[in-house]
């Protein structure tokens, strides 16, 4: 980046490791500073800018005076990663979009970009098989996809970096509920992981935690010891979910015990203090957990369970299956979807609804009035 060194502008350059590419671009120091260079001009030109610092203005765009409501660090990533993948795919096989590359480098090919590209693109995005198990991507991964892709084309457009509205071009990829997997777990079926892994500290405390909280594996990522609250005889977690809100979850006293044998498997304190303000889940190195790696270490462990009903599900079961759990098992105790939903810290009721639709629907099926009726009594 202009403002940047020599060093960072050279690894800026080099688009073959996306991953260390995201972890410079996270930094968000120069972003004031290029907002500066802009306000400098009085035309708002952008033409100064690169592709990639283009790619950064974008991710790191602030929308309000609250910090908290600004794209959080997680989010970041994703963007900054998604876009490089999108500009090293163009500059690496652009012929496959009908993109002729070498009439650019890599840090000027977004304004030599059209529509026939962007809708090329996004058809090889949906046949390519680079999802789970060498498939081509799910529903639901092509529509995150599009939407940061859509985005960021719009986002340059509307400061006059494109020139053609990119984004036109892009179809909607919207996800209905038959495109969902099935994530349903009951408690028998967390019961049995629990009884599997009742040997294993590390994977039953974790089980245990995401599905008596709710929480996101994300939100578990970024707990401390001091998000640990003792308040009249309960232990509470605060985390930090979606938008960088703020909430609460439960912590039931056997969940907590597993909390501690966890860390004193880790060899870290098993004393809870305010003033500690360490990651409360750790790697075997100490290291907070990264929750993209977490989420693929749970996924893979649990599906490797020699338990039948884990070997004969159509899909596999991820750390968001027990984020399920928790409203399935709140509706088994009583609990109303109200109270799930608030619990789940969801903004909208319908979501909750997804959550426990197939729970609901057998519930309140009307093959139940049968039972016991003279009818069915007599076939």
């Amino acid at each position: 980046m202009k403002a940047d060194s020599e060093n960072n502008d050279a690894n800026l350059m080099n688009l073959e490791n996306v991953d260390k590419m995201t972890n410079i671009m996270i930094n968000n120091e120069l972003y004031s500073e290029m907002i500066d260079l802009i306000d400098l001009n009085s035309n708002n030109d952008y033409s100064m800018f690169n592709d990639l610092e283009m790619v950064y203005l974008f991710v790191h765009k602030e929308k309000d005076t609250d910090k908290k409501k600004n794209r959080s660090e997680n989010t970041k990533r994703e963007y900054i990663r998604e876009l490089l993948l999108f500009l090293k795919q163009f500059s690496l096989q652009g012929y496959l979009y009908d993109f002729n590359k070498q009439k650019v480098t890599t840090l000027s090919l977004l304004k030599e970009l059209n529509s026939r590209n962007i809708r090329k693109y996004q058809e090889w995005l949906i046949e390519v098989p680079l999802g789970k198990s060498s498939k081509p991507y799910s529903v639901t991964t092509i529509a995150r996809k599009t939407v940061i892709l859509r985005a960021f084309l719009k986002f340059l457009y509307n400061v006059g970096y494109i020139k053609n509205p990119l984004y036109e071009s892009l179809l909607s990829s919207n996800v209905h509920k038959r495109d969902l997997p099935n994530r349903d777990l009951n408690s028998s079926e967390v019961k049995q992981l629990l009884e599997y892994f009742k040997d294993h500290p590390i994977v039953y405390c974790l089980i245990a935690v995401l599905t008596t909280t709710g929480i996101r594996v994300s939100e578990l990522c970024g707990t401390r010891v001091s998000d640990l609250i003792y308040d009249e005889g309960t232990f509470w977690l605060k985390v930090i979910g979606k938008g960088n809100e703020e909430g609460e979850v439960k912590i039931h006293d056997n969940v907590m015990k597993s909390i501690l044998a966890f860390r004193e498997r880790r060899g870290l304190s098993t004393e809870v203090s305010l003033s500690d303000h360490s990651p409360l889940f750790t790697t075997a190195k100490n290291k907070p957990y990264n929750y993209k790696y977490l989420s693929n270490y749970l996924t893979r462990i649990i599906n490797k369970a020699d338990i039948p009903f884990v070997k004969h599900r159509e899909s596999p079961i991820t750390p968001h299956h027990f984020r399920h759990a928790f409203a399935i098992i709140s509706a088994e105790q009583g609990a109303d979807i109200l109270r799930i939903s608030q619990s789940l810290r969801h903004k909208k009721i319908d979501t909750t609804m997804i959550y426990l639709e197939r729970k609901l629907a057998r519930k309140n099926n009307a093959a139940h009035s049968w039972d016991n009726s003279d009818f069915v009594n007599s076939i």
